[in-house]
């Protein structure tokens, strides 16, 4: 090993140490480019060790003389294999002529980061209906809705949705007050279908959850 690049021996460790298990961090010294690899941590990355060669990507990046114009550069994504994607970046090591004598490697396995963005993007994004079977207004109640609050109205009390219009102000903010309680209305379309039986506006049966509300405090 080129004894200028000793030093930075100590600063693999520290980066990888850092960094976890699923980052590989490799020395090169590009004084021998058939044994590069003078010190690697979590070399089961790409499957190297010490004394390995120099890898066609570094090479790539020593032709491209990107080092005269930049300290450190983000690489293109790779792949070791069709299962793994890497993200990796190269931080250039100069002698006191600025001439190239090593590179420090950073390759970081993405898998289990991209695993878990995929399972927040279906949690947050959620699938696309069809335009024509969405519901889109009081007009196309969903059939379980109607399932919904006439179960929940029986559990209050027996036929109560063939009887909502005939209840006066304070029996219908009671009984909006209980099916609150039971979850009723975090379902869409709910409130449509309860204001329709109800004989009231939706702005009123707001009104008469709010009021429900301010009771119960």
């Amino acid at each position: 090993m080129n004894k200028k690049l000793e030093t930075y021996v100590s600063l693999v460790d520290f980066i990888a140490e850092f960094m976890g298990a699923n980052t590989e961090v490799v020395l090169h010294d590009l004084t021998d480019w058939q044994h590069s690899v003078v010190a690697i941590r979590n070399g089961h990355i790409s499957g190297r060790e010490v004394g390995a060669p120099i890898t066609e990507v570094s090479l790539k990046i020593l032709r491209s003389e990107v080092h005269k114009k930049v300290p450190f550069m983000n690489n293109d994504p790779m792949k070791f294999n069709k299962s793994e994607t890497i993200k990796s970046a190269t931080w250039f090591i100069k002698d006191e002529n600025e001439s190239l004598i090593g590179m420090i490697c950073l390759n970081s396995d993405c898998r289990d980061l991209i695993a878990a963005r995929n399972i927040l993007d279906k949690m947050i994004n959620p699938p696309i209906l069809d335009k024509d079977k969405a519901e889109k207004g009081p007009e196309k109640i969903n059939i379980d809705v109607k399932a919904l609050v006439d179960n929940n109205l029986d559990h209050i009390s027996r036929d109560l949705s063939k009887k909502m219009k005939r209840l006066s102000k304070e029996e219908k903010i009671d009984v909006v007050g209980k099916l609150n309680e039971m979850g009723t209305f975090t379902v869409k379309g709910t409130i449509w279908y309860l204001a329709n039986i109800m004989g009231i506006s939706v702005p009123t049966l707001y009104r008469y959850i709010a009021a429900a509300k301010r009771t119960e405090i």
